[in-house]
């Protein structure tokens, strides 16, 4: 009875030894892939935080927009399309008090870049992008078949980044 009981236990403690170690192997790696994930968070939370956008509508029709998305912030915004991925969406909605409609545009023109607050300009086929302290001008128009923008109507433009942030101005069309 002796000599079973030490192999009994022994094989016990092999058992418990093992499962115990596979637990904590576990709980390492379950605690390392949470770390690598609330790293990552912080990191595309980061990234929002520098990025800061101004936009001015500079005029409104019945069938098109005009506006200048400055950035204020220290990231880079890009324009450039690449193999059918858009970096950017304009979110335009207009209406007036008997109807309103949104549309999601990604047909947009940059018409220019430049340095804010001066005339210095780029041509925005070769400098597709805004850096701090730029802006560019955009001109998109309603898709075809859409209602004209009513004469009174409140038109709301966003620009919305691949980093997630977002600018936004209201405009009234007038005559």
């Amino acid at each position: 009875m002796g000599f079973s009981v030490t192999i009994t236990s022994s094989i016990i403690l092999i058992v418990l030894f093992t499962l115990s170690t596979s637990f904590m192997v576990a709980i390492f790696q379950n605690l390392k892939e949470m770390s690598a994930i609330a790293e990552q968070y912080v990191n595309q939370e980061r990234e929002k935080l520098d990025v800061a956008l101004r936009l001015e509508i500079e005029s409104l029709n019945a069938t098109s927009c005009d506006f200048t998305v400055k950035n204020l912030g220290s990231r880079t915004i890009f324009f450039k399309d690449h193999a059918g991925f858009k970096w950017n969406t304009v979110i335009f909605s207009y209406g007036n008090s008997t109807f309103w409609t949104t549309y999601q545009i990604e047909d947009y023109t940059i018409l220019e870049v430049k340095v804010s607050g001066t005339s210095y300009t780029f041509a925005p086929e070769s400098h597709p992008y805004i850096e701090a302290g730029e802006e560019a001008r955009i001109l998109f128009k309603l898709p075809e078949g859409a209602p004209e923008i009513p004469l009174g109507g409140l038109a709301s433009v966003v620009f919305v980044t691949y980093y997630g942030v977002t600018a936004k101005a209201e405009a009234v069309r007038t005559p």
